[in-house]
């Protein structure tokens, strides 16, 4: 049973007749102490220079926040910047925020390249936390060996073996290129995030024809790993039904992709116990909103038991075929869901409500 208990606002500009104050790319994490912390991009606009990590606080369960301020200053940086990372919570007490940034080395020129379909130049990033969330070092780059930008947009995840995991997808070049092909990446570090490898591939389809956008991982029982990949095609410009792969041995060899027959996009998977998963779905075709889905995986099959709308929002502008459309239509996405005690759940996502982007959540009471 899937049962939506109430909704409310993370973030929302408190003055936007003063400020132009978006939120976007939520990603919550509960503390050992019972508090919970929120990052995400605070930006003049979805693509603006000025986009940079912020953070929020919860001492009382979600019901009220508090807003911390920037994650860390950018007036380090030679350059103008826009980042974005989530934190994951490691069983040390630590805190790691890993993600990616864009040079923004002309201020009017978007992510998206309209010229050439590319996208910014760019790095992927780690920083760490050992007091909360309150204090963060100023963010390293993880060397890759892919000559993309790595989309590194959701958290990592500490496995039981002790391994650092993250799935991310190259980014076209600049020049609107990908000669890495249409793959996923996954990010290994074996020593809580100060050294990484990047040379497995855990998404290729047969034909290469798919890109698995925004993907997220949960670690089931030890080893087995399930990735959830927003499908695009970047050839045929199309999107596909989500698609999942799983490993059997901590993310080391992996499944072909199989399609879920799900027509979502921007999703997150979380474990539920036994072969039971949580995935949540940011559908933006006809049937639009936040999905919550209780689903089976035994067997490695996915079988949905139960769907819930839990917010149904504006549908995204237009068809937007491309990626650079994209980027301009959407008004909606990245959910997640953080357990915080037994079978209450806390979903958190972004929109564009009344011309503002806030970061909303809602709280669920979820009995697989």
């Amino acid at each position: 049973m899937i049962e939506l208990v109430d909704s409310t606002v993370v973030y929302e500009n408190p003055r936007p007749h003063v400020h132009s104050r978006h939120g976007y790319f939520p990603g919550m994490v509960k503390l050992p102490s019972g508090e919970l912390i929120c990052l995400f991009m605070r930006a003049e606009a979805f693509e603006a220079p000025d986009g940079t990590t912020w953070i929020t606080r919860s001492s009382d369960g979600g019901r009220t926040w508090a807003l911390q301020g920037r994650l860390y200053d950018k007036s380090v940086l030679p350059v103008e910047t826009t980042d974005t990372l989530k934190a994951v919570l490691l069983r040390d007490g630590s805190l790691v925020a890993a993600g990616y940034r864009y040079f923004r080395h002309d201020l009017e020129e978007g992510i998206a390249i309209e010229a050439t379909g590319g996208i910014q130049p760019g790095e992927v990033i780690v920083t760490f936390s050992r007091d909360g969330g309150r204090r963060w070092e100023v963010p390293a780059v993880i060397p890759r060996t892919w000559p993309e930008v790595l989309e590194l947009s959701g958290p990592l995840i500490e496995t039981g073996s002790g391994d650092l995991l993250g799935v991310a997808a190259p980014m076209k070049m600049p020049d609107g290129t990908n000669p890495s092909g249409q793959i996923g990446v996954l990010l290994r570090s074996p020593d809580k995030g100060r050294s990484w490898d990047d040379r497995t591939v855990f998404f290729r389809t047969a034909k290469g024809d798919i890109t698995p956008l925004e993907s997220r991982l949960c670690e089931m029982q030890p080893g087995r790993i399930v990735v959830l990949s927003w499908a695009y095609d970047y050839d045929a410009q199309q999107h596909r039904d989500n698609h999942v792969t799983v490993s059997h041995d901590g993310g080391r060899t992996w499944s072909a992709p199989a399609g879920t027959g799900i027509w979502g996009q921007a999703s997150s998977v979380t474990y539920a116990g036994g072969d039971t998963l949580l995935t949540i779905h940011a559908h933006r075709g006809p049937d639009y909103g936040i999905f919550v889905r209780v689903v089976d995986f035994s067997r490695d099959q996915f079988r949905v038991k139960e769907e819930s709308l839990i917010w149904n929002g504006a549908p995204m502008q237009g068809g937007a075929p491309t990626m650079v459309k994209m980027f301009q239509s959407l008004r909606f996405g990245q959910p997640s869901l953080l357990r915080l005690d037994g079978d209450e759940f806390l979903a958190c996502h972004w929109a564009i409500e009344e011309g503002q982007g806030r970061i909303r959540q809602h709280r669920l009471r979820i009995r697989p």
